[in-house]
């Protein structure tokens, strides 16, 4: 079995699942851009979970939308709690809603799906026998996350209290004329950084949402393999200092994100 590659830390993302209106078609595209297979685990209640893997290991997950819970089209980056039943007293405590749960699933986990206080979908998970992702940051798997956020110190503060996580900022030099830097605001926990980040809203961005970002070997040619299969670029590949991204929508309307690290 394929050893888990994300510690079990509270407030670390650690299981990606993607809530879309059209599951058949969501298999068929991302098999088709990242050779994942999937096995279907019939669920309590008559619901079927889909599961994106590569060979005993599990990538993540895909279910059917839940407008009861308004939660559709998106992906759902779930974070490791040690008690899902007290970290959703915190996250409504700081502003937070619950959307779902907390609930028992199938005896693999407690699970609850929660939105920050700007309305930005995100899960919890509180391992019973289920870990989370085998993969990461491997070719074809999530490999980074972000929090896009209209408010950085009122977002730092949410996160900090609902899971006791801290933040470091990182300044990088822009590979340009200009000698600009380049601020990353890193999440922390006991001291050790996660491959997750907050960013501040720019330009016409108004709407706070977590990026789940997927590692490619070659972004210009996973973009236009993407396209091919019906994806549409929301923002082109644009060049950082540790490598290179893009944005896209799936088929069905998703928003993902690819990344290349530089070489």
């Amino acid at each position: 079995m394929t050893q888990p590659r994300m510690p079990q830390l509270q407030g670390n993302p650690i299981w990606f699942a993607l809530a879309t209106p059209d599951p058949a078609g969501a298999k068929s595209f991302y098999t088709g851009l990242f050779g994942w297979e999937w096995a279907d685990v019939p669920m309590s209640g008559g619901d079927t979970y889909h599961m994106a893997i590569r060979g005993d290991a599990n990538i993540a997950g895909m279910s059917a939308d839940n407008h009861a819970e308004g939660v559709a089209g998106v992906w759902i980056n779930s974070v490791y709690v040690e008690d899902a039943e007290e970290i959703v007293k915190r996250v409504q405590a700081n502003g937070g809603r619950v959307l779902s749960g907390p609930h028992n699933a199938d005896g693999w986990g407690v699970t609850a799906t929660v939105a920050t206080p700007e309305g930005a979908v995100f899960g919890l998970w509180q391992s019973l026998m289920g870990y989370g992702a085998d993969i990461f940051a491997e070719l074809g798997a999530v490999c980074w996350i972000e929090y896009h956020t209209g408010d950085l110190e009122a977002a730092k503060r949410f996160y900090s209290e609902a899971f006791g996580a801290d933040f470091d900022t990182i300044t990088m030099p822009m590979d340009d004329d200009a000698g600009s830097d380049y601020k990353v605001t890193m999440l922390s926990i006991d001291g050790e950084q996660m491959p997750c980040a907050l960013f501040a809203l720019t330009g016409d961005e108004s709407t706070a949402r977590w990026a789940t970002y997927f590692m490619v070997e070659d972004i210009h040619s996973s973009v236009a393999r993407a396209e091919s299969l019906g994806a549409k670029v929301v923002f082109p590949v644009m060049d950082v200092p540790p490598g290179s991204l893009a944005s896209l929508t799936d088929p069905q309307g998703v928003r993902f994100s690819l990344w290349q690290p530089a070489v």
